[in-house]
């Protein structure tokens, strides 16, 4: 009877330990959150661990390892804090952070100390015959698709015995697969292995050890195409557990860790997506799948400066990345974003030094910026790399002259039009800036030469007629005028209304400015010119005047 009372109290005692335990996990909860409030949080530290030691139950005891962590955390402790964390991760993987109860700088720490955790979280061994009894019953219910996974993703390839390469061969042959199916028995431990090839060339020499094959047991299973696969069709569960798979093989794989990443980002687990993508970079920092899906990730958290990095690094990789650089640079151009067009034309001129295309764009977005200091770098390493191109120097030439370097820009005009003497840019900047210059009667043949290479470009046409009227070629400024006059233009209107006057017929220069009136009414110019032709075609006609005609 005593033997039976005491069996009874003991079991009642061993009831009653967890809420034992549980009530002492409180009762410390309570004395840390006391030395918190009077900012002893050492104290308080060692508190939260004792109760989170106390704690029966995993959550409980990952929360008190948290509050833990935030006291090491205020007493200036961090490497405490982040073990302290990482001690809560392990034990609870999905542990939330709430934000609201602490202050941005520890949960940011949190954030980076779970990304790590996750990433070297061990996974945990799969139970061979738990999975064979389960995969006998969904076999048995025609659950192929679920056979195949449990038994090719959950568990490696090498720990299969014979019995489950058996019924994973049995669901390919339900499926119709009998090539996969006899591919799997073959890797089965009771295949028979081909016997090892005869030497048949000459016997080394005595003394040297001849090379025998490979002792590295091959993958019979890629799991890398079957997580991609798998990422195709949208199932990141498959392609989450391939990964994890290669990896147990391979723990440095770069593909196993951009794959796994992938899985993240596909579930919406972007936290996770990057840091582990960031993790395949670790394991090889070229790996320019790694770097592109990270410069996908981070545009759409609008993270440029991020994308940027890693869109310049895969272009480094392999140059024609780089033309992602210039269609992303391009469209926030299209889009009005200067900003970061600039932005981005100036990562892809570090990308791609050599590219000339690249640093002419990045040199005209600079001028669109109104920056013509900053311009001239690019182009001028434009001129460098291609010296002989003729666009590229007469880009540089008419930068120059926006910074009134007149002297260099006339250099880089003639060196343009040395290189191919009908590029009519070159030849019609040559001509304006002589033009600019006071020197018309030089401007005059080369801006012939532009005009006649591009008859529809008003400024060619303007100039030159100017040039003309200015050294008193005026039959020939009128010639010019006359042969433009389809561009239909107000300033070669008013140029012919200015030539029509120097030559004495003001009633056909008031007809000119009015037509450039027309066109453009507000200007003051164009108005000025009609009244003063207006006024001497009036006292030519009042005085009875003549003026020669041939002029």
């Amino acid at each position: 009877m005593k033997r039976v009372l005491f069996i009874a109290v003991a079991a009642l005692f061993l009831l009653a330990a967890p809420a034992r335990a549980q009530e002492g996990s409180e009762s410390l909860e309570k004395e840390a959150r006391k030395a918190v409030n009077a900012g002893q949080f050492r104290k308080a530290a060692l508190k939260f661990e004792s109760a989170a030691s106390a704690a029966s139950d995993p959550q409980r005891r990952s929360r008190m390892l948290v509050q833990a962590g935030w006291a090491h955390f205020n007493d200036g402790k961090r490497p405490d804090a982040q073990d302290a964390i990482r001690r809560a991760f392990t034990g609870s993987p999905d542990l939330e952070i709430v934000a609201d109860f602490f202050s941005p700088e520890f949960v940011k720490l949190a954030a980076d100390v779970r990304r790590e955790a996750v990433v070297a979280m061990p996974l945990p061994a799969a139970d061979i015959g738990e999975l064979k009894r389960v995969a006998k019953e969904k076999l048995a219910d025609g659950n192929t698709e679920d056979v195949i996974h449990d038994l090719l993703y959950n568990v490696p390839r090498e720990k299969l015995d014979a019995e489950a390469i058996d019924l994973l061969a049995q669901a390919y042959e339900k499926q119709g697969k009998f090539t996969e199916a006899a591919k799997v028995r073959a890797s089965g431990p009771d295949a028979p292995r081909p016997p090892p090839p005869t030497p048949t060339g000459p016997r080394p020499p005595i003394g040297v050890v001849a090379a025998g094959p490979s002792q590295t047991p091959a993958n019979t299973t890629d799991y890398l195409a079957l997580g991609r696969a798998a990422l195709a069709r949208g199932d990141a569960l498959n392609a989450q557990s391939a990964a994890n798979r290669l990896l147990e093989i391979d723990p440095q794989s770069s593909d196993a860790y951009r794959l796994l990443g992938n899985a993240y980002a596909l579930r919406g687990e972007m936290a996770f997506a990057k840091a582990t993508l960031e993790q395949s970079l670790k394991k090889n920092e070229r790996n320019e799948g790694a770097l592109l899906d990270l410069y996908d990730l981070s545009m759409g958290e609008k993270n440029w400066d991020g994308a940027l990095d890693a869109l310049r690094r895969a272009t480094e990789v392999n140059p024609e990345n780089g033309a992602k650089l210039v269609a992303l640079g391009r469209k926030a151009r299209a889009d009005g974003d200067l900003v970061h067009a600039r932005q981005v034309f100036a990562t892809a001129a570090v990308a791609s030094p050599k590219d000339v295309s690249v640093l002419t764009e990045y040199a005209s977005i600079l001028l669109q910026a109104k920056d013509v200091d900053a311009a001239l770098e690019p182009l001028m390493k434009a001129a460098s790399v291609e010296p002989d191109r003729e666009i590229v120097r007469a880009n540089l030439a008419s930068t120059l002259r926006r910074k009134g370097l007149w002297k260099d820009a006339e250099k880089e005009y003639r060196e343009a039009v040395r290189a191919d003497p009908d590029y009519a840019p070159a030849l019609r900047g040559l001509g304006t800036l002589l033009l600019e210059r006071g020197q018309a009667a030089q401007a005059i043949e080369p801006l012939k030469k532009a005009v006649l290479r591009d008859p529809t470009n008003v400024e060619g046409a303007w100039a030159l007629a100017r040039a003309q009227r200015q050294t008193g070629a005026l039959k020939d400024a009128a010639g010019s005028l006359a042969a433009s006059a389809g561009l239909d233009k107000a300033p070669l209107d008013d140029e012919a209304g200015a030539v029509a006057y120097e030559r004495g017929r003001y009633e056909e220069a008031v007809g000119f400015f009015d037509r450039a009136l027309a066109k453009e009414p507000g200007s003051a110019v164009y108005k000025a010119n009609r009244d003063k032709a207006a006024a001497a075609a009036a006292f030519l006609k009042v005085s009875g005047l003549t003026v020669p005609q041939e002029r």
